[in-house]
């Protein structure tokens, strides 16, 4: 199971929030902690445009050239927040070595999401599946759209082969991850968010099926290391 390091950005600064509030513990310069996540041999690194994801503001130029550089040291980057046009995601796969992460668009316009897989291909596209009460979390979590199980037919149907399942009530809290659910990893490769603190954490996961999971403040606030887990067989 791979083990994929976040950064969260919003108003420049590298961020993280608690089950989406508003409410962001600042922790420095995104650009910084990306120098420090290659050094420790991160192969892939998940970044997200909070504010974009929200509707209030964007950080393009800033994720564009931290994708930049990441590529350039041979790293994948998983990319979204506020991908809503065919344009907006193809535009972001072009910063480099970038899969990008859609969520809205999947449900707003089917036929723009089916598209970006048309000209990337199904190994350069994730469909982020954001679960609040059974449903998926639209526009940055702040609305609700179908069921968990309808969510990922569609998904399917589309052709998505990498799912992105987080469950909003455990993200940022370090109160462990949430299980996902079968119906998603026997239909993709799923990438888990939200909760993770430890090692047993990764573990149970692992054993549920997981084909990576990304780690945020447990990785900013020193719980976990990257070198630790790489000398103990984990992918980072």
């Amino acid at each position: 199971m791979h083990v994929v390091p976040a950064i969260d950005i919003s108003r420049g600064r590298l961020v993280r929030l608690v089950k989406g509030s508003g409410n962001a513990k600042v922790y420095g310069d995104p650009a910084e902690w990306l120098e420090t996540l290659i050094s420790a041999g991160a192969r892939t690194v998940h970044i997200v445009d909070l504010d974009a994801a929200r509707g209030r503001g964007e950080n393009r130029a800033l994720a564009a050239a931290l994708a930049a550089r990441a590529s350039e040291a041979g790293l994948t980057v998983q990319f979204g927040g506020g991908l809503r046009s065919t344009r907006e995601a193809l535009e972001a796969a072009s910063w480099g070595n970038v899969r990008v992460v859609l969520g809205t668009l999947i449900y707003t316009n089917p036929q723009a999401a089916r598209s970006v897989l048309s000209a990337l291909g199904p190994e350069r596209v994730m469909a982020a599946i954001d679960v609040r009460r059974g449903k998926a979390a639209l526009k940055g979590w702040r609305s609700l759209g179908p069921p968990l199980g309808e969510a990922a037919r569609l998904a399917e149907t589309l052709g998505f082969t990498h799912v992105l399942y987080t469950d909003v009530e455990r993200d940022g809290t370090l109160l462990g991850p949430p299980r996902p659910p079968p119906l998603l990893t026997r239909r993709f490769k799923v990438t888990v968010a939200g909760g993770v603190a430890s090692e047993e954490h990764l573990e149970e996961l692992a054993r549920a099926g997981a084909y990576a999971v990304v780690v945020g403040k447990a990785l900013l606030e020193g719980r976990l290391s990257l070198g630790r887990l790489s000398s103990m067989g984990w992918e980072v």
